[in-house]
């Protein structure tokens, strides 16, 4: 790597709610990315067996947990299209309810949401959990620092099998 890549910005990982077609990139990449996939199986007992035998069962859906987002108004204002760091809240809340005209049971979900980290991982998820943590405020109460720590849970439409996880690169 030389020196030309000094001052470059690393690419910033981006959400897209998948049903209203409108995504909005990250202020700062996390700093850190857990990513969870519990392995499920049934523990079979045979009377007179030393062990249990282990039967597969299913694969969990994927999380990505306690991923941290920060959020400052000073930096913002240094950018050039100065995004308003509160746009990114109301885009993290509409993501845990259902949009409007959905009706009947089978309709009425949150939006999917598409995790984008170019070079890292990009994942069709939904929000399983969401935190705001408000650390400064402006002199008239308007939130100059915060921080949103979400969990998200992969989404599958399709079956997927062991040779489909060893292509992801």
């Amino acid at each position: 790597m030389g020196i030309e890549y000094a001052g470059t910005r690393p690419s910033r990982c981006s959400l897209v709610n998948v049903d209203a077609a409108e995504s909005i990139d990250c202020l700062f990449n996390p700093t850190q990315l857990s990513e969870k996939v519990q392995i499920n199986w049934n523990r079979v007992t045979v009377p007179g067996l030393s062990h249990q035998l282990l039967q597969f069962q299913s694969t969990g859906n994927r999380q990505l947990s306690g991923v941290e987002f920060y959020l400052d108004r000073f930096f913002s204002a240094e950018q050039i299209a100065t995004p308003d760091i509160l746009e990114f809240r109301a885009f993290l809340r509409a993501l845990t309810v259902p949009p409007k005209g959905t009706e009947g049971v089978p309709a009425t979900a949150p939006p999917r949401a598409l995790f984008i980290w170019p070079n890292v991982l990009t994942i069709e998820t939904v929000l399983t959990d969401l935190e705001f943590q408000y650390k400064q405020f402006a002199a008239d109460g308007k939130v100059q620092v915060y921080t949103a720590t979400v969990t998200f849970e992969e989404i599958l439409d399709v079956r997927v099998t062991s040779e489909d996880r060893r292509q992801e690169v």
